[in-house]
């Protein structure tokens, strides 16, 4: 799979401004990461046209995790394996 950081062109069909909107992009290949950007757009964009996409970032990625929060103390533990129990779960 790859990332894409991509910039859209397109005259907003509300106010008649020309806009540019960075979207991201998760696609196995170029055309289908272009197909999602205008699928996204098209309704935000006067006649349905994007008037450009560029392509900012491209990246290979692997299935992995993202990210991590920091640790923190929580206020409640799960309890079991039906996962925490608070008392607006006995209802």
């Amino acid at each position: 799979m790859l990332r894409y950081r991509m910039v859209a062109y397109y005259e907003d069909k509300t106010s008649e401004t020309r806009l540019a909107r960075t979207v991201v992009v998760i696609a196995p290949d170029d055309r289908t990461a272009v197909q999602m950007v205008k699928t996204e757009i098209a309704p935000l964009a006067l006649g349905g046209r994007v008037a450009a996409i560029h392509v900012v970032e491209k990246e290979a990625i692997e299935p992995k995790v993202v990210f991590q929060g920091d640790p923190y103390i929580p206020f409640r533990w799960p309890v079991g394996e039906g996962g925490a129990k608070t008392p607006g779960d006995q209802a």
